[in-house]
C-alpha cells in the first residue's frame, strides 16, 4: 500500500527529474544561442535561470525531512549540488554570448565542433533524466573521449583574438559533461528503480 511518505518521496524524484531536463534544455539552447549568436536567446537563459535555482533551492530545503533511506537522501542533496553546477555552466556559456554580442564568440569555422560537443554534453545529461540508470562507465567513457577528441581540435584550429574564449568555452563543455555523467550515478541512488519507472513501491 502506498503512503504519504512514498508519495512524497515520488514528487521528490520527479522535481529532480524535471529539474535535470530543463537544465539539459538550457545548455541546448545556451549552444543554439552560441551558434547563432543570439543574445535575445542568451538573455532568456539567464532570466529561466533565476526560476530555476528557486526551484532546486526549495527541493534542497525539503530534501533532508524526506523519510527515506539515508542513502537515497543524502544522494539527492548530493544531486541537487551537482545541478547547481551544471546550472552556473549553463548561465557561463549564456554570458560569453551576451558579453560578446554583436560578433560571434568563437569563430565560424569552429562553431560546429562546439554544436557537437554541446550535443554530446546535453545528451549525457539527458540520460539521467530516465529511468535513474546510467549506461555502463566503458560506454560513457566512450562518450566523454568523443567530445574531449573533439574539444582538442577545436583548440588545435584556433589562433589569434579568439584564443582565450575558445579555450574558456571548451572547458566548460568539458566540466559540464563531466558533471552530468557524475549526477547520473547519483541518481541511481536519489531516484530508485521503482520511483524512476513509475512502478509502486
Amino acid at each position: 500500500m502506498r503512503t504519504a511518505t512514498s508519495d512524497e518521496l515520488d514528487r521528490a524524484a520527479a522535481d529532480l527529474r524535471r529539474l535535470v531536463r530543463s537544465t539539459a534544455a538550457a545548455m541546448e539552447r545556451a549552444t543554439v544561442a552560441l551558434e547563432e549568436a543570439d543574445v535575445a536567446l542568451a538573455d532568456e537563459i539567464v532570466a529561466d535561470s533565476v526560476r530555476l535555482d528557486r526551484e532546486r533551492e526549495e527541493l534542497a530545503r525539503t530534501a533532508p525531512g524526506l523519510q527515506a533511506p539515508a542513502v537515497t537522501v543524502l544522494a539527492m542533496i548530493h544531486a541537487l549540488t551537482e545541478l547547481e553546477r551544471l546550472s552556473l555552466l549553463v548561465l557561463a556559456v549564456a554570458r560569453a554570448v551576451q558579453r560578446s554580442y554583436p560578433h560571434p564568440i568563437v569563430p565560424h569555422e569552429l562553431t560546429p565542433g562546439f554544436v557537437e560537443m554541446g550535443r554530446i554534453a546535453v545528451w549525457l545529461l539527458e540520460l539521467t533524466a530516465g529511468t535513474g540508470e546510467v549506461r555502463s562507465l566503458i560506454s560513457l567513457e566512450d562518450d566523454l573521449d568523443d567530445l574531449r577528441r573533439i574539444l582538442v581540435d577545436v583548440r588545435n584550429r584556433c589562433d589569434g583574438s579568439a584564443v582565450a574564449d575558445v579555450v574558456l568555452l571548451s572547458r566548460l563543455y568539458e566540466r559540464f559533461a563531466d558533471h552530468a555523467v557524475l549526477l547520473g550515478r547519483l541518481m541511481k541512488s536519489a531516484v530508485p528503480r521503482s520511483r524512476a519507472t513509475g512502478t509502486a513501491a
